[in-house]
């Protein structure tokens, strides 16, 4: 039986500082060091509420409040586009952006990789951010419509790719490279002090129980990492996710 080869890890990995335990992180081999930083980066992901590190998105704002779009028999966001006559031809349309005030991005904005408007790069220059907008500092006019049956390198089109949560700072770096140290031992068979899936155990007389597959409360029962998490998800919940018809999100091309 040919067992397949796994795929590499596709996410984002959070920036590891494994001071606190630098001989055990030397230790492991370059195979199980990166299966427990992918583990722990995705772990305090979800732990957090989604509020901390992840991958960057690339959205087309594209906000039905004002202005048409041509949008050439595409389909946007769960709406149909409306049938509209331009000079006796028929044109699949849809209302996009022409707002003074910047353009709105879903918050928070942890940092702006990169805009493109009619396929190319805007120098970082030529933009700010400002709450939960983009704003132009130059000579940069961000489009009122766009065709977003295009990819935004052709004419015609309007990207921004930016951090849809707050990045890792130092206090998050130390604190991944602990959950890192501690999957790596799990991986290797060594004693960890993670919880291991059990359902009950007993130590010194108390007992406890544990869920399977899943950190308890939201907690990893290590108390300097759970601090960091108290700080950034105090009621442990998991990212929310509001959909409204009256909320204009901009759609989202990758993530």
């Amino acid at each position: 039986m040919t067992v397949p080869t796994p795929e590499p890890y596709g996410g984002c990995a959070w920036p590891l500082d494994t001071s606190c335990d630098t001989a055990t992180w030397d230790g492991f081999d370059p195979a199980t060091q990166a299966r427990a930083a992918a583990l722990a980066s995705e772990t305090l992901h979800r732990l957090t509420g989604g509020r901390v590190g992840g991958c960057s998105v690339t959205v087309r704002p594209c906000d039905p409040s004002t202005g048409w779009n041509h949008g050439l028999g595409a389909y946007y966001l769960g709406r149909d586009f409306w049938p509209v006559n331009y000079g006796g031809e028929w044109h699949n349309v849809c209302y996009c952006p022409c707002d003074p005030q910047g353009v709105r991005l879903v918050p928070p904005i942890g940092r702006v990789d990169e805009v493109k408007v009619d396929g190319l790069v805007v120098d970082p220059a030529e933009y700010a951010v400002s709450g939960d907008r983009l704003l132009s500092t130059g000579k940069i006019v961000f489009p009122a419509t766009q065709d977003i049956s295009l990819p935004d390198t052709e004419p015609g089109t309007f990207s921004v790719t930016y951090l849809n949560a707050h990045p890792v700072d130092s206090s998050g770096a130390a604190t991944a490279g602990r959950l890192a140290i501690e999957y790596g031992k799990a991986c290797t068979g060594k004693k960890c002090r993670l919880p291991d899936g059990v359902t009950t155990i007993v130590r010194q007389g108390i007992s406890m129980e544990i869920a399977a597959g899943d950190f308890p409360g939201g907690q990893t029962g290590i108390r300097e990492i759970d601090t960091y998490l108290a700080l950034w998800n105090p009621a442990h919940i998991r990212r929310p996710v509001i959909w409204s018809p009256d909320l204009n999100h901009p759609r989202v091309v990758r993530s």
